[in-house]
């Protein structure tokens, strides 16, 4: 290995070249690198949306959603598949493996559904290749109050939509909201009894009547002349005077049998605004009908890449595409919450390197300031290699792997060398080293020690890698960007700090350390270590007594502090659902959701309120009329008056919410949260149950009676099943026998139901590039009542005019608002939060609950899911793989020391490291997590290190003496190993300590990990330099009687 160092050395002006190089590498790398505000956690999903206008959710489960479900059953790597179907309206979601290969699975797919025989009018497509966190920015349509609001409609779909989908990474956008001009032909049923006529004629002569004919070319002298025959419908006379028949030489028009108007498709959702303003009451600023418009995001692009282009696109729309008095405003832009939360997160990693160069500088003097900035150089560095591999990887970077970076971990192989480099300098007016050579030896003495212990330390990452699904995709990515620093951390301690020292240290770097205690801080800390080792060593069994009882106390805090999948990342607003009865008009949910708006604006924390009714025409949501969506956006939270935290302002609302509107249920969460909520589990909620069986009155039965028991629970809020029954219908039962007597068809009397109540699409009539729809109906005053709906007069195949309530017996009714279907099986959910309590605590009393008060049926059943489901999955894998890694240290260290009973001595810093873990999460009131999980796992890795550090000195000194006294030998390895100790230990600790303290947005997600590290080093590293030597005095006889020494790590 010298001589490694030594070729090192002789090369150093190539090696501070090569360093150049790696540096504009990484910068180049860095400013590639995909950053996010969170990582995509949904799994490889393909949704196939098939649209069935007007037909009920009986029919499409039947007709579209079952065939569907059969045709993508057989697809490889299909992990899973749910659906829904709702009035015109079916929605299978494909849920694929892990390791499956997203475009791949979308082919295939499409494949199936090319297979599929769907009903007439039945149009089925794939969704757009974007996640549940590809919805990345939002924005109106502003004009004044009397711009027509279906031209703002007409503006967003052929004018604002298809510039955005130039746009390179934007895959679609969704239009939300206003009315969708259509050219409408509405007919007076007692004018087609009069003439004699029925609506399918007038469907059918429409579509003949609008058309262009090309009739080739002609010479004519010595030009060609192409020949067009143009026939397109271009006003609304034109409809008028379109002729149906002739009658007695007298031509019957369209116009004579009804009114041509430009109305309005059937509407499916609505959209409102908000935006509260000082000086003006929320009812001034309210805007009841709004256009609105969803940008999404390619699966896998650069989120800030593209959303620059977007927002240079929106302001190109608004300079050069709309016209003067309309204006394209975003109100929700991602880029606001990256930049906040990455400023955050930065802010946080400032002041950890900060702190780090402080505690350099503390422990090596300020005359060591060279050695310091040595150390500290590692620290970019190792950032930009880790940029490197993440880009090399095509993996972003997010605030999670970036907020959980500790730059004591990445630069402690650096600090044990240089610390070895000047402990070798201190000493070389007794060895006579030049400072070359003390470089050379610092280095080498210390390369074994740090390959073995980053070795173990990335062992100890292995359990992360094991994740699965929604934690995998969370902490894969922070595993690797710490292992991707680790490593660059190491390389660069062997090879670029050796350099680099040779360069700029100095041969009087350093002697102002001699003496009994060191220099400054690490004297001080001499002073008061060396008579508690004294003690220690001397009152041995009640040191490991009180080890013993403070692990035995972490046992027992830790059982008691609760348990959650993840915290929350604050999204700085606030997504809420609010559910009404299934059987509310269109009219009345707006009036309610004006409502709710109002009671938000009302609050001076929110900045803006948006509002959903239903769903958009393209069926990318599954809204109906009784759910709205809304998202109300909040003030910096420093600036809050109601409440201090999310949960407490949340609470307050809900309790106005549910005074203002009786009767709703209100689910508040937040807008990525919620989607990918759904995404995961297909239910709107944080956590749900999930009943599965045949009949939909059992199930609805069976969920509201948990929904009652949940109510109970203390922790459980927002508690709300989902509704199967309860939408009226007016259902047209056809008699059979009387269609047969008067020769008509069942098709005949269905097709009159679509067009009379539905309306049928004849053509499209075509304005320059836009296309809109004519469709036959009849005039909705003349089927206000069942009487006049039955009154509808058809002909038999005499020609003799016979009426729709003759052949088809018409009620009012109640049917199924949707249905919902997984695996195949019809299920209902039954979701809910937690507030005020942590997950763990509530779910197991829920589950106990709902254990001794439902009794299920035969062939039905219930599942947990969500974050619970989560946390369960994880918790479980960790528990078998932890074991497992430990064993695999275990193996690692033997192979270092060739003693069981020396790695034993290392091992045992595990449980003291636990103990700290422990009290840092009691301390800061934090439940266990999946994220402090990943803390333990990372904390565990650096404890063995020090205790590997600790031995390796042990070993030392058994190569100059076998027979060393163990109690000497304990003393020597603690004395000679404090300061890398306290120097690793207190840079790894103050690293995190920004992250472990903040409580700003995107900090809240890593806050647990760096808490159980932080926690876990200040406790560790007292216990380290007492239990340990404590320790290796009690088993280091034992190893000498069991195995002759074995040979050295270093030499």
């Amino acid at each position: 290995m010298k001589a490694f160092i030594v070729s090192l050395l002789r090369g150093r002006a190539v090696i501070v070249g090569l360093i150049t190089a790696y540096v504009i590498a990484g910068v180049m790398a860095l400013r590639h690198l995909p950053i996010e505000a969170y990582p995509d956690v949904t799994n490889i999903q393909a949704q196939v949306i098939t649209l069935w206008p007007g037909h009920a959710a009986e029919e499409v489960e039947k007709f579209v959603t079952i065939p569907v479900e059969n045709q993508m059953n057989g697809l490889p790597q299909r992990a899973s598949m749910r659906s829904i179907s709702m009035f015109g309206l079916s929605v299978v979601t494909i849920t694929f493996e892990d390791d499956a290969d997203n475009y791949k699975a979308r082919s295939l797919v499409s494949q199936q559904l090319a297979q599929v025989t769907l009903p007439t009018g039945a149009q089925g497509s794939l969704s757009s290749d974007s996640t549940a966190v590809g919805e990345i920015f939002r924005y109106t349509l502003q004009a004044p109050r009397d711009y027509p609001l279906t031209e703002l409609r007409s503006l967003e779909d052929w004018v604002v939509e298809r510039q955005f989908r130039t746009v390179p990474g934007v895959v679609d956008v969704a239009g939300f909201g206003g009315p969708t001009k259509q050219y409408q032909v509405l007919i007076d049923p007692v004018k087609l009894k009069s003439y004699n006529i029925t609506l399918q004629q007038i469907v059918q002569v429409l579509q003949n009547s609008n058309q262009n004919a090309g009739g080739a070319y002609i010479e004519h002298g010595s030009q060609m002349f192409i020949i067009r025959g143009l026939g397109l419908i271009q006003t609304l006379d034109d409809i008028r005077d379109t002729v149906i028949t002739v009658r007695n030489n007298t031509p019957i028009k369209v116009g004579d049998l009804g009114e041509v108007v430009v109305g309005n498709q059937l509407r499916l959702g609505r959209v409102g605004l908000n935006r509260p303003h000082a000086g003006k009451s929320p009812e001034e600023t309210d805007q009841d009908d709004v256009v609105q418009g969803i940008v999404l995001l390619r699966k896998g692009d650069n989120v800030l890449e593209v959303l620059k282009r977007v927002e240079a696109k929106a302001e190109q729309i608004n300079q050069t595409y709309l016209p003067p008095n309309v204006r394209l405003v975003p109100h929700y832009d991602r880029t606001d919450l990256i930049y906040r939360a990455t400023h955050n997160v930065l802010h946080n990693v400032t002041e950890g390197m900060f702190l780090v160069l402080v505690v350099l500088v503390a422990f090596l003097g300020i005359k060591n300031w060279r050695s310091a900035l040595i150390v500290a150089s590692v620290i970019p560095l190792a950032l930009l290699g880790a940029a490197m591999l993440l880009d090399y990887q095509k993996i972003p970077a997010n605030l999670i792997s970036m907020g959980a970076i500790d730059f004591g971990i990445i630069v402690d192989a650096s600090v044990v060398i240089m610390e070895n480099i000047i402990r070798l300098v201190e000493q070389r007016k007794k060895t006579g080293l030049t400072l070359q050579k003390c470089i050379v030896q610092g280095v080498a003495e210390m390369t074994r020690p740090i390959i073995f212990s980053k070795i173990v330390l990335l062992i100890a990452f292995v359990p992360l890698f094991t994740l699965q699904r929604v934690e995998g995709r969370i902490f894969k990515p922070m595993a690797l960007t710490l292992s991707f620093a680790i490593i660059s951390g190491a390389v660069l301690a062997l090879v670029a700090v050796p350099c680099l020292a040779s360069y700029f240290l100095r041969a009087k770097e350093g002697k102002e350390i001699d003496g009994k205690y060191g220099f400054g801080l690490v004297r001080a800390v001499r002073r008061v270590y060396l008579p508690l080792l004294d003690l220690a060593l001397k009152l041995r069994l009640l040191v490991i007594l009180v080890a013993a009882a403070a692990m035995a106390g972490a046992v027992f805090l830790a059982s008691r502090l609760g348990s959650e999948f993840l915290p929350k990342l604050e999204e700085g607003a606030l997504w809420v659902h609010m559910d009404m009865p299934e059987s509310i008009s269109p009219t009345e949910a707006a009036k309610l959701t004006k409502q709710e708006r109002l009671v938000f604006a009302s609050f001076p924390e929110v900045k803006m309120v948006v509002s959903q009714i239903g769903r958009p025409d393209d069926g990318t949501d599954v809204g109906g009329f009784n759910m709205v969506e809304t998202y109300v956006e909040l003030i910096p939270q420093d600036q809050w008056k109601t409440a201090k935290t999310r949960e407490e302002l949340s609470a307050i609302m809900n309790d106005r919410l549910r005074r203002r509107i009786p009767g709703a249920d209100f689910l508040f969460s937040q807008y990525i949260e919620d989607n990918v909520d759904e995404a995961i589990s297909g239910i709107k909620g944080e956590i749900g149950i999930k009943i599965f069986g045949n009949e939909p009155e059992t199930l609805q039965k069976l969920a509201d009676q948990i929904s009652g028991i949940l109510r109970e629970v203390p922790g459980a809020t927002d508690v709300g099943p989902e509704i199967l029954a309860g939408q009226p219908q007016i259902q047209a039962r056809v008699d059979r026998h009387a269609v047969a007597r008067y020769g008509l068809g069942i098709g005949d009397v269905d097709s009159l139901v679509q067009t009379a109540f539905g309306g049928t699409v004849a053509t499209q009539v075509l304005e320059g590039e836009r296309s809109f729809d004519l469709a036959v109906k009849l005039r909705p005053e003349s089927i206000a009542n069942l009487d006049e709906m039955r009154a509808i007069p058809l002909f038999g195949s005499n020609n003799e005019i016979i009426t729709f309530g003759q052949v088809a017996d018409v009620q009012a009714t109640n049917g199924f608002a949707r249905i919902y279907r997984e695996e195949n099986e019809r299920r209902i959910a039954v979701k809910f939060t937690v507030r005020g309590r942590d997950l763990g605590s509530v779910i197991a009393d829920a589950q106990q609950r709902v254990d001794q008060q439902v009794t299920m049926p035969r062939g039905y059943r219930l599942e947990w899911t969500g974050s619970f489901e989560n946390q369960q999955r994880a918790v479980k894998r960790l528990a078998f793989i932890i074991p497992l890694t430990i064993v695999a240290i275990f193996f690692v260290l033997f192979t270092a020391f060739n003693s069981p009973l020396r790695v034993i001595i290392i091992l045992l810093n595990v449980p003291l490291a636990a103990v700290g873990g422990v009290a840092g999460l009691g301390i800061a009131g934090i439940p266990i997590s999946v994220s402090a999980l990943a803390g333990f796992v990372a904390l565990f890795g650096i404890a063995i290190q020090y205790g590997v550090i600790m031995l390796e000195r042990v070993r030392e000194l058994e190569i100059d003496d076998p027979e060393v006294d163990v109690f000497y030998a304990a003393k020597e390895a603690a004395i000679s190993r404090l300061r890398p100790i306290l120097m690793t230990s207190m840079m790894a600790a103050l690293g995190l300590l920004p992250a472990a303290l903040s409580h700003a947005v995107g900090a809240e997600t890593a806050r647990p990990f760096a808490v159980v590290i932080v926690g876990g080093l200040v406790l560790v590293t007292p216990l380290t330099l007492l239990v340990l030597p404590v320790a290796i005095s009690f088993l280091l006889p034992l190893t000498r009687r069991r195995q002759a020494a074995a040979p050295a790590l270093a030499t």
